[in-house]
């Protein structure tokens, strides 16, 4: 017996992925990332400072006005992301998924986009090498907005360039932050595990 999922894509006209353990599992550094951030904004500011996450640094430097340091901040993070990309792993079911669409009761007209943490640059190369760049109609990366998730700022842009209300809108993505921000934007959001595991079901 199948097991119900816990979604439906009725009526939904678009669906919305964050990229990294979603799409595809990028090769970056991430712990060398952070420590080099954490090191220039020491080296910068004077002030020590145990940053949990990227996202917490980033906004620190947004919250002093510094444009032009976050701009040099983001080149070193996409410098990170970019280094490794041709290691990159695809998630083989959330591909089949984007590919067949149709064949999971989505409409032929939904549309398909990207919310994640990463860069713009990663996310076209990422879509590219695994063969679904086309599939997409628009992104939303790291450097679109200033509040980063759990903010809900780039599935608030997504809803306002689709048009669309937010039960129109699904959101698919591997880490607590992503349903968080979904639930901010008043999306329906789910961990990507349950569409994998239902892509699963549906190929047996």
């Amino acid at each position: 017996m199948t097991k119900k999922i816990p979604f439906s894509f009725t009526g939904k006209k678009v669906i919305v992925f964050d990229l990294d353990g979603t799409i595809v599992r990028l090769a970056a550094d991430w712990h060398s990332l952070r420590n080099a951030l954490i090191a220039r904004f020491t080296e910068q500011n004077r002030e020590v400072i145990n940053f949990k996450n990227m996202s917490t640094i980033l906004s620190k430097i947004v919250e002093m006005g510094d444009e032009k340091e976050l701009q040099l901040n983001f080149n070193l993070m996409r410098q990170y992301e970019l280094e490794n990309i041709t290691r990159n792993e695809p998630i083989r079911e959330t591909i089949y998924f984007i590919n067949n669409k149709e064949l999971f009761g989505v409409s032929p007209n939904a549309k398909l986009a990207v919310f994640s943490l990463n860069f713009r640059s990663t996310i076209l190369k990422s879509l590219e090498m695994a063969g679904i760049l086309d599939k997409f109609e628009f992104f939303v990366g790291r450097e679109d907005v200033r509040k980063w998730k759990p903010e809900p700022e780039g599935l608030l842009k997504i809803l306002d360039y689709f048009n669309v209300n937010s039960e129109e809108m699904i959101y698919f993505g591997d880490v607590e932050k992503d349903l968080l921000a979904g639930a901010s934007a008043g999306v329906e959001s789910y961990y990507i595990d349950t569409l994998i595991n239902h892509v699963k079901n549906i190929k047996k």
